[in-house]
């Protein structure tokens, strides 16, 4: 790799700060990051650092979380062949480093890889004996405050379902009457401003990575330990994340009922469909600690609820309710036709072009490497389709599947068809939906034949921008999508009335359906706008966030972890 400049992230880069940075640099720069150097072997590792042929090399910090890893980015950046190095600040001011702060960074990255190790031992005494005591019993206090814990370590911009499921549940319980303390580890734009932001501040990383998980667990229970106590909380409420028990303590210390969301196992995601963690066993007891002491489990599907059942949680304690939607934030009534034009103009579409969109994290069960191929299938057999009906595919984010996608499609005949834009900002995905006309939800089974689990947060915001959907028929898809036109290369006919029809369904894995169903679709315009305020209805009706929270608090209410649900009221 040969360049003028570089730059080294730790995770990839919104497509708006990556656009500022390479305007400030006046060109477009190599990229390397983190997760791709980790696939190296250390001496691989090193060679690519000493081959880059880079002038200057950049590290963005996009975030300010990005900054407890600043000092193994400097050490990665000193061990490389660039004259120059420089920190690019969120507001893209930077300051000029020397292999001398690579050295600095070294003892820093010492010291915290002291505290991480020491942390990991200690979990490993703390868990063991939590996997031996009994669940406390507790009952609500009747109060109207609730602790919203949100531990999940997350570095760069703030994308993906998961950022509008947090904002959801958070906003929903301010909405049922709770005053919310909403701690995280970095800010939520999409919570509201009426909940009160603790912020979680990580302590430099260290090495092996992992361990910083458990430092930082027991960071967080000691962060929050006075509050919790003179708070006076009805219930704390934890996303569940990788390694992090922080709830559990902080419920037993005070007596707290502790509602825990899980959407499904970490350590067997990394085992299964990336790299197994390097202490899974500790991941794994950190897990079953969380699930034990948990008062009450909330979920958001059947294969997520059966799975509980399995690990021992008892079905009395779980709660389960898709993903769903902020009716007021995806509204396409709200967003402006010089919006909805703005976005097709940042890319260079036209106005007049039927746009077929897809938006998501691009993970192992997003299935965007398959519409991809699709695409690439279109692209190179029946162009003239696509020119005819002015079709553009507008594939929105990034992530692990983003090399395959790129080599998918990178063929001249596919070019003047398909626009990538990288990641955005959660709260920018409405204006980007509201320019489609086509949403693709191509999700695919998991490749291991387990059962899918999901519950894709983007089904729910498809639904309610009132536009028509072009979806696998799989799991709980399939069943919010019931009534819905199926399709298959072998019938691909438009029922003459679509009454109460909600999408366009078509086997998973099969790129002919695929294929059907958007020719259905982009043929006959009566038939999208149809199924997509069919959707929407739905969508309201069944899938707002206030539905979710009230089958919370309904469980809770059963289980006398509140006082009576008008308790919060």
């Amino acid at each position: 790799m040969s360049n003028s400049h570089c730059v080294l992230s730790n995770y990839p880069l919104s497509a708006d700060f990556r656009r500022k940075l390479e305007e400030t640099k006046g060109a477009a720069p190599n990229y390397l990051s983190m997760p791709e150097l980790r696939t190296l072997p250390p001496l691989k590792m090193v060679e690519r650092l000493r081959d880059l042929g880079a002038q200057s090399l950049s590290i963005p910090v996009e975030d300010e979380n990005t900054r407890v890893i600043l000092p193994l980015l400097k050490i990665l950046a000193g061990i490389s062949d660039a004259r120059t190095i420089e920190v690019v600040n969120p507001d893209l001011s930077s300051e000029r480093i020397t292999r001398w702060n690579s050295v600095q960074s070294a003892l820093a990255l010492l010291s915290a890889s002291g505290a991480g190790y020491a942390s990991l031992l200690s979990s490993r005494f703390e868990l063991a004996s939590l996997l031996k005591a009994p669940r406390i019993d507790v009952k609500g206090s009747g109060s109207n405050k609730a602790l919203y814990l949100n531990a999940n370590l997350w570095f760069g911009v703030k994308a993906g379902g998961s950022v509008g499921h947090v904002a959801g549940v958070a906003n929903g319980l301010l909405k049922a009457g709770f005053g919310v303390d909403f701690a995280s580890a970095g800010p939520n734009r999409m919570v509201s401003e009426q909940a009160g932001y603790i912020p979680l501040v990580p302590e430099t990383f260290g090495m092996p990575f992992e361990t910083n998980y458990y430092r930082f667990s027991r960071h967080v229970a000691s962060t929050l330990d006075d509050l919790t106590r003179t708070r006076n909380y009805s219930f704390i409420y934890q996303r569940m994340s990788v390694c992090n028990y922080s709830g559990v303590l902080l419920s037993r210390r005070h007596r707290v009922p502790l509602i825990l969301e899980y959407n499904g196992s970490e350590a067997w995601v990394a085992k299964n469909w990336g790299r197994p963690l390097r202490y899974h066993e500790e991941a794994e007891m950190a897990e079953r600690a969380c699930l034990r002491h948990a008062h009450a489990v909330v979920t958001i599907s059947e294969p997520l609820r059966d799975e509980l059942i399995q690990r021992g949680v008892e079905p009395h304690r779980i709660v389960c309710y898709p993903n769903c939607i902020d009716p007021e934030v995806f509204d396409p009534e709200r967003i402006s036709a010089q919006e909805r034009r703005a976005v097709r103009q940042r890319y260079g579409i036209a106005d007049d072009a039927l746009v077929v969109e897809f938006i998501g994290t691009f993970g192992q069960w997003h299935g965007v490497d398959m519409l991809a191929q699709a695409i690439r299938k279109l692209a190179e057999q029946e162009p003239e389709w696509l020119r005819r009906y002015r079709v553009h595919f507008l594939i929105v984010g990034d992530g692990l599947k983003m090399p395959v996608v790129r080599q998918t499609l990178g063929s001249d005949a596919c070019n003047p068809f398909y626009t990538l834009t990288g990641l955005v900002q959660q709260q920018e995905a409405p204006k980007y939906l509201a320019s489609a006309d086509v949403f693709v939800s191509p999700h695919v089974p998991n490749s291991d034949g387990s059962r899918f689990f999901g519950s894709p947060t983007k089904l729910f915001e498809y639904m309610a921008m009132s536009k028509a959907i072009l979806a696998s028929d799989l799991d709980q898809i399939g069943q919010v999508l019931g009534n819905s036109i199926r399709v298959s290369p072998e019938r691909t006919d438009v029922p003459g009335d679509a009454t109460g029809r909600l999408a366009v369904l078509f086997q998973p894995g099969n790129i002919d359906g695929l294929i059907a169903g958007l020719k259905m679709l982009v043929e006959n315009e009566r038939c999208r706008k149809e199924l997509g305020q069919n959707a929407r209805h739905e969508a309201l009706a069944r899938y707002t966030w206030e539905h979710h929270v009230r089958v919370i608090l309904d469980k809770m209410s059963e289980l006398a972890l509140l006082r009576a649900p008008e308790a919060a009221a």
